[in-house]
């Protein structure tokens, strides 16, 4: 009856939804890692020696750099700044003239920075061995066949290279010859012209493409092959354009820094150094232009008013020799005065919105104050007119034209010593920019970095190997957890058996009785904790008949059926081990006995008690084998001789210890069970998924067998099995 109740509730308790298994602490965690370390070590070599590998084969980029200074206000000589006070432009607008396809196109077309040649390299081992080159020679190919490839040392120039539309971003191929000369190859490999170094050559009179080229240097071995490539001038630019890197030094400091990255340190310090001479160059010359418009208006301007002040003097003169003199008084002297101040205000304001309109349109602020000055003096100057018409025609005839001639003359000299300034300022003009340091370039490539190249290793190599520790520990289906096997199947674990700690004793363990040759090993201690719990566990049992199963093969049960079996028989009780497992048993290697009679033959009554059963250990462990195996072990135990022999041998030996089968293999061990008091599940650590172990101890459940507790058996004896499982393995201390 009390066995039915307890084999209720465990029925009820493992019918309950599965407990989530505590989440890992810190502890958990470093001992995944440190479970994982050989696999987390190899994968940081691996990713140093690919790091190792790309710092060797990778093309080493330098970097050169220049800075400029921009004015905020320009000039040339001293006290004419305002001329030109407000053309300068903002840095940021110099930035966009610095990389301007204007500029840069020039920078292209000066250089030829559209013709490209390199050396032809053998695929990956070829750039290896030319950056390990070393002296002025050249490098030999490893094998006498790839003499075709560059491995060191070569070098090619080339001054002009002329191609039709079609073959513009073409590779070709140059093949070195004897003493300067060379071939050059179309992309189909055939020959478009021949020539020889220093000399200009061209395609042969009709051929269907014509091909100038020059080349000025060429160093290679006869055979060697070069790519070159007439490319196109807007994409050199635009690769001009993300190669540059324009910055400001500090805030509206005035300061730019131009950076260029490249293979060809040589190249990227011409190139940049032509860069911003140009830019000063077009700087300086884009003030002249300033200067020679604004000279070339006044040089236009000046013959007029001199014409208008020589017409005025002489209306003047006319006047005065049929008139007379005339003697103004105060207040048209004073009106007179006036009218001239407003006429000259009036003509210097007419020249700077003219200059104003070259720059700006009508909407531009400066426009709009300009023609409020304009408008406003017009309009005084209409009200002096008004005043004028009501003095005396002989006054007002000789107020006119005496101020018609100090306006022409006042306008005249105005703009004549404007255009002398002006001339002044074009042969002084300096520009807004000057270089404070000229191109330079590093010595050491700036990449790759070794340092930069080997932190990224040790960084990838340590993420993908945690990654993948903790990748593979997600994956593993097993349970590894004493407590979630308790919380799941309401069982409780009797004992947690680690692995042997010797890989050569593991491996002769299977055969082996441990408790003989180790008796101090950690294991054989774990055995000796399951032999006491499994004292508590039989004062309950109905009889002192130990059956051991469990879910599938290799969980270690035989194993430990032995060796608990020794164990218990160093207590002084007698003991019979049964090899039960009459599809395979093999038990009978352990103490060195043959299985020819054994259970089978004992229950079929073809042999008797004392033919099969051998003493092993000082005649407190008998052993029983398995016998031949029989082709109906299933009917055999299923018999009541089976019954009858079990009942025996519960009377006659203190404890009974019978291997059996895996119960998801086949129903033997549910036979068995029937009969024992107690029934153990053997579950290997992390080799069964839950659902493996809740199905064996349903199946033992169908067949009428209540198991009583778990062995979890094959613990790692490592920091990841004491933190996942929460098992404390301890070594017991030797002899001194």
């Amino acid at each position: 009856m009390r066995s039915h109740s307890n084999r209720d509730r465990a029925t009820a308790r493992s019918s309950k939804g599965a407990t989530p298994d505590d989440e890992l602490d810190l502890g958990a965690h470093l001992g995944i890692l440190l479970e994982h370390r050989w696999p987390i070590a190899a994968t940081l070599v691996i990713s140093l020696l690919v790091g190792a590998t790309y710092m060797a084969v990778a093309t080493p980029i330098y970097r050169a750099n220049a800075v400029l200074q921009i004015e905020q206000e320009g000039g040339g000589v001293d006290g004419l700044e305002e001329l030109f006070g407000d053309l300068s432009g903002q840095v940021s607008t110099e930035m966009e003239v610095l990389s301007s396809r204007e500029l840069l196109g020039r920078v292209v077309d000066e250089l030829r920075l559209d013709v490209s040649a390199k050396p032809l390299r053998f695929p990956f081992m070829g750039a290896m061995l030319a950056l390990a080159h070393q002296g002025p020679g050249l490098a030999e190919p490893p094998w006498a066949y790839l003499g075709e490839y560059a491995w060191g040392g070569e070098r090619i120039r080339v001054d002009k290279l002329v191609v039709p539309g079609e073959l513009e971003d073409v590779p070709l191929t140059l093949v070195a010859g004897e003493a300067g000369a060379y071939t050059l190859l179309g992309p189909d490999s055939t020959p478009l012209l021949s020539g020889r170094v220093g000399t200009p050559a061209t395609t042969p009179p009709g051929s269907p493409q014509r091909v100038e080229l020059q080349v000025s240097e060429l160093q290679a071995r006869p055979g060697t092959r070069f790519q070159v490539r007439r490319r196109s001038r807007l994409q050199v630019v635009e690769s001009l354009q993300r190669s540059l890197r324009l910055s400001e030094k500090g805030v509206s400091t005035g300061v730019l820094i131009a950076v260029l990255e490249g293979p060809d340190p040589e190249g990227i310090s011409a190139t940049l150094q032509a860069i911003v001479k140009h830019y000063v160059h077009q700087n300086v010359q884009r003030r002249n232009e300033e200067a020679e418009r604004a000279l070339a208006f006044l040089d236009s301007q000046l013959p007029g008013l001199r014409q208008e002040l020589e017409r005025a003097e002489a209306a003047l003169s006319a006047h005065r020799a049929g008139k007379g003199t005339v003697d103004l008084d105060l207040e048209t002297k004073a009106l007179l005065d006036r009218g001239i101040e407003i006429d000259a205000s009036l003509s210097q304001l007419e020249l700077q919105r003219t200059e104003l309109q070259q720059r700006f349109t009508g909407r531009h602020p400066m426009m709009r104050t300009a023609n409020r000055k304009l408008a406003r003096l017009r309009a005084e100057r209409d009200a002096l007119n008004a005043r004028l018409k009501a003095l005396p025609a002989v006054d007002v005839e000789a107020a006119r034209l005496q101020r018609d001639v100090e306006v022409a003359n006042a306008l005249y000299r105005q703009l004549n010593n404007k255009a002398q300034e002006y001339r002044v300022l074009k042969s002084s003009t300096v520009g807004t920019a000057r270089i404070l340091d000229e191109a330079v370039v590093t010595r050491e490539p700036v990449r790759p970095s070794q340092a930069g190249v080997l932190t990224v290793s040790i960084v990838m190599g340590l993420t993908l190997g945690v990654a993948l520790a903790f990748t593979r520990q997600a994956l593993q289906r097993g349970v590894s957890d004493p407590a979630a096997l308790e919380a799941r199947l309401g069982l409780p674990v009797y004992a947690s058996i680690p692995l042997m700690k010797s890989p050569s004793l593991r491996a002769r363990g299977m055969h082996t009785v441990v408790a003989r040759t180790h008796p101090r090993d950690v294991v054989v201690e774990s055995l000796r904790g399951l032999r006491t719990s499994l004292q508590f566990a039989m004062k309950d049992a109905p009889n002192n008949v130990v059956a051991i199963t469990g879910p599938s093969p290799g969980v270690g049960k035989s194993f430990i059926a032995v060796n608990l079996a020794w164990v218990l028989a160093d207590s002084g009780k007698r003991i019979l081990l049964v090899d039960a497992n009459l599809r395979g048993g093999w038990l009978h290697r352990c103490f060195g006995v043959a299985r020819s009679q054994g259970l089978s033959e004992l229950i079929s009554g073809t042999a008797g008690v004392d033919e099969v059963i051998q003493p092993v250990h000082e005649r407190r462990l008998s052993f029983l084998s398995t016998g031949e195996l029989p082709p109906n072990p299933a009917e055999l135990l299923l018999s009541d001789r089976f019954a009858a022999l079990v009942a025996w041998m519960s009377a006659e030996y203190d404890l009974v210890l019978i291997d059996t089968p895996p119960i998801l293999a086949v129903t033997d061990a549910a036979l068995v069970g029937r009969h024992a008091g107690v029934s153990l599940m053997v579950v290997r650590a992390g080799a069964h998924p839950m659902r493996e172990v809740v199905a064996a101890v349903k199946r033992l459940e169908l067949n009428g067998v209540q198991a009583r507790g778990v062995i979890f058996n094959g613990v790692p004896r490592s920091p990841r099995g004491r933190a996942v499982s929460g098992i404390y393995q301890y070594e017991y201390p030797a002899a001194g």
